[in-house]
């Protein structure tokens, strides 16, 4: 039977709840959970994620942390973890309460739940309540929201016919073509994007579970789409459906093992192993590599390619040249990696017999293994020999000596040492760890024209 509203006390919880919406912050349920979530995988993916104060991508990043949740057939299993449950017990309807809708649960939780699916996430992304219309559970009751009532607060509704174009958040509403009732729609979801004339949703109840569809645009299935007037921030695009070009950001883990790699390559050793459907945020990006931490402790290399992004830091890249050869490293911002032996780069960058260092074009030169925390996209060059720098060389630094690797350089009659700043085990520690297991032998800029002087009179 057709359920048009949930009982006006519960509105004020939810008003309640919206108050409490803060950008940039990590997600605490609207509610009290039920013991049966709590402390689940599911429960950890929720507060994994961080509000953006973007309406849309909020609600979404909240959809994605619950990938993979399966219904279960009684009130003990609403952890999510029941691949065979068929009963419509969810913990999404606990916020809405127990009703009946006639499908042989009685009063309960277990009721049918796209709706109730749709709307939890609104309400854990904070979005406002009255953007929405309300506390639906009933997909038709919602579709009529949009229509009749959703003008006064900037939503709109687009039939399929309309020639629309949904965007990101939008609320798609579709009809079993085999359908014997009269209701309008009997399912919903919610838009990740659109693209070559097809849509992509994640939604509840398909196939009893949470997880992602797409449909051709023309598809007879779609009844149409409400569009939520959400609040925005100045946020990074997430590609949904990313296949190369991978960001750092918040990732949800696909299925079966991912292995933990030392650097990133699947040649690497393994070091450990991540969980499945679980949400990582990974720092930084090489080709479909990221780099991890586990939940217990260990950091690392996982290939990302099965793994489905919810939301992109802001980064920097750091790319390396080797004449028209590039290879790319994304860093989230204040992150920190390590950069790589052109050794290990051959097929991006081709063989450099003659490698030195890293350069760029205001002559600062960095070695494998040095840690870098870039404050800007960066472009470095593989060089042959030491760049020209363009820093003068400090009067304490005339008599010193730098040694890079086994190499030793010595000027008049003093002899010093410049020593690194970091230490390879230090390295492993912070930014991105060593990669592939490359030695860290720094070298400062500054040392640098010291270093070429001492060249020349060798």
């Amino acid at each position: 039977m057709q359920i048009r509203k949930i009982a006006a006390l519960l509105l004020s919880c939810l008003l309640l709840a919206s108050a409490l919406s803060l950008a940039s912050a990590a997600v605490e349920p609207s509610y009290d959970v039920s013991d049966a979530y709590k402390d689940t995988l599911y429960y950890n993916n929720l507060q994994a994620i961080t509000l953006t104060g973007d309406g849309a991508t909020d609600t979404i990043a909240v959809a994605l942390s619950q990938l993979g949740y399966h219904e279960g057939n009684n009130d003990s299993q609403k952890d999510g973890l029941n691949g065979s449950g068929s009963k419509n017990f969810v913990e999404y309807n606990v916020l809405f309460g127990k009703l009946d809708n006639g499908e042989g649960n009685g009063v309960s939780y277990g009721y049918a739940w796209c709706a109730a699916f749709v709307n939890w996430c609104l309400r854990q992304a904070r979005v406002d309540l009255e953007l929405t219309g309300g506390m639906y559970v009933s997909c038709a009751s919602w579709r009529n929201w949009f229509i009749y009532e959703g003008e006064a607060q900037g939503a709109s509704y687009h039939a399929r016919t309309d020639n629309y174009t949904p965007k990101k958040g939008d609320l798609i509403f579709y009809k079993s073509l085999t359908a014997t009732h009269s209701r309008p729609t009997d399912h919903i979801g919610i838009v990740l994007k659109c693209e070559d004339g097809k849509v992509y949703t994640i939604e509840g109840n398909g196939d009893n579970r949470v997880a992602l569809h797409s449909y051709a645009l023309n598809d007879a299935y779609i009844v149409g789409y409400g569009s939520i007037a959400y609040k925005t921030a100045d946020v990074p695009e997430v590609d949904y459906y990313r296949r190369e070009d991978h960001l750092p950001g918040t990732f949800v883990a696909g299925k079966g093992i991912i292995s933990l790699y030392q650097g990133p390559s699947s040649t690497a050793e393994k070091v450990g192993s991540l969980t499945a459907g679980a949400v990582y945020r990974v720092l930084a990006v090489q080709g479909n590599f990221g780099y991890v931490t586990t939940e217990q402790g260990k950091s690392g290399w996982v290939s990302i390619r099965r793994f489905t992004p919810i939301t992109t830091d802001p980064y920097y890249t750091v790319t390396l040249q080797n004449g028209e050869q590039t290879h790319e490293i994304r860093i989230a911002q204040g992150q920190g990696c390590t950069l790589p032996d052109p050794a290990l780069l051959v097929d991006e960058l081709g063989k450099t017999p003659d490698f030195l260092c890293w350069g760029n074009e205001q002559g600062a030169a960095y070695a494998p293994g040095q840690v870098l925390t870039p404050e800007s996209d960066l472009v470095l060059y593989a060089m042959s020999e030491l760049p020209e720098a363009t820093e003068p060389l400090p009067e304490e630094m005339e008599s010193t000596e730098a040694k890079t690797g086994e190499t030793e350089a010595k000027t008049g009659e003093t002899e010093a040492t410049t020593e690194p700043e970091q230490t390879t085990a230090q390295q492993k520690s912070e930014g991105c760890g060593s990669v592939l297991g490359v030695s860290a032998v720094l070298l400062p800029a500054l040392a640098l024209p010291m270093l070429r002087k001492k060249k020349k009179q060798a």
